[in-house]
């Protein structure tokens, strides 16, 4: 078995190849084509080294990086470390404290429904792979939820990532006030519609998510 080196970098190349319309599907050419198009940006390389590249086995150099960040539209920081260049580190720090607030709210929203919530453990593969930050069973039905709170200024927004695009329920939660919230599923199908393609996963405007579902109940399965 070969030893998957570097298995997050991986994972954010397969991401940012996600929802982007110029690079070919697996199995269809795509690693031709980023060597044609490395080739373009002054990088020569193989096709072998490309596969590892997105295997997790080696990865990317500097010129490369740089090349494939402009490649795929990304930023080169988020590719090489996943950080995001959308928040500044303080703002960064108080978005995962409210996201934190969220996901407790939603947990007590679903076991006072009746459902049961579980948070993922330490060293959980599945919630890291695919951004999960609660569990929950409601009415019978598993479900691993992503929960995100609005952030930034003029209106505000939500940042989804793209690692919860693959079975991964994404609830928005936009704090009101007198303790009132009001909680958004957000679907893929919409968030490719009316959201704009980030480095790291999507933005959507507080204005579009009236595109999206409601949920005011956890009594019934999502």
């Amino acid at each position: 078995m070969k030893d998957i080196a570097h298995p997050d970098i991986a994972r954010r190349l397969e991401n940012a190849c996600d929802g982007n319309p110029d690079v070919p599907p697996l199995n269809f050419g795509r690693l031709k084509w980023f060597v044609d198009q490395l080739e373009k940006h002054g990088v020569t390389v193989a096709a072998e080294t490309v596969r590892k590249w997105f295997a997790g086995e080696t990865m990317p150099r500097r010129a490369p990086a740089q090349a494939l960040a402009r490649i795929l539209k990304v930023d080169e920081g988020w590719l090489l470390t996943g950080t995001s260049p959308d928040l500044s580190e303080m703002a960064r720090k108080t978005h995962n404290v409210v996201a934190g607030g969220a996901v407790n709210v939603i947990a007590g929203f679903i076991q006072m429904a009746g459902g049961h919530p579980s948070f993922p453990e330490e060293g959980d593969v599945v919630a890291k792979a695919n951004n999960v930050n609660l569990y929950a069973i409601i009415r019978g039905a598993h479900y691993r939820l992503h929960v995100t709170s609005i952030v930034g200024e003029r209106g505000g927004y939500f940042l989804i990532p793209h690692d919860t695009k693959q079975g991964t329920v994404t609830l928005g939660v936009i704090p009101q006030a007198d303790f009132q919230v009001t909680i958004y599923e957000l679907d893929w199908p919409t968030i490719e519609k009316v959201g704009t393609r980030k480095p790291n996963g999507y933005e959507v405007r507080l204005a579009d998510t009236t595109a999206f579902k409601s949920v005011t109940s956890f009594a019934e399965r999502l």
